[in-house]
């Protein structure tokens, strides 16, 4: 059910245009310089991680409507259209980056930061998503 709803996310229209990322940075460095407080560091990636979320839906659209105009212009009937490979391959990667963020959760034992080292995983392959489907929107 979960990822169903995930992926619905991704059907949510958007009006902004996928832009560029800021270079990757240590999200627990940018989430902990300025406090120590546990819940503010929480907080700050749980914010980061809607952020990416949502640029990546933004991506996400970006690269379907690309990929619909491709599937217009050069498939044949018989062929697998990019853009339902796009959705598939989408719903894998969300699948996939649910288990791999588990975990390294799992491996801290479920200590107070464990939270902290998934969402950190979620955001960071999040990103690399979000390049990937820019790289799927600008290429023909």
């Amino acid at each position: 059910m979960l990822k169903y709803v995930c992926f619905s996310l991704l059907l949510i229209p958007a009006t902004a245009t996928a832009e560029q990322l800021p270079p990757e940075s240590d999200l627990l460095s940018d989430c902990t310089a300025p406090q120590t407080d546990p819940n503010a560091v929480h907080q700050c990636l749980f914010a980061m991680g809607d952020q990416v979320e949502r640029d990546m839906v933004r991506a996400y659209l970006d690269a379907q409507a690309a990929l619909a105009a491709f599937d217009q212009a050069f498939s044949r009937k018989a062929d697998a259209s990019a853009s339902a490979l796009l959705q598939s391959s989408q719903i894998a990667f969300e699948e996939y980056r649910k288990y791999h963020c588990a975990f390294p959760e799992r491996l801290s034992l479920g200590g107070t930061a464990a939270i902290n080292v998934t969402l950190s995983c979620r955001i960071d392959l999040t990103r690399s998503r979000i390049e990937q489907l820019q790289d799927y929107a600008t290429a023909r």
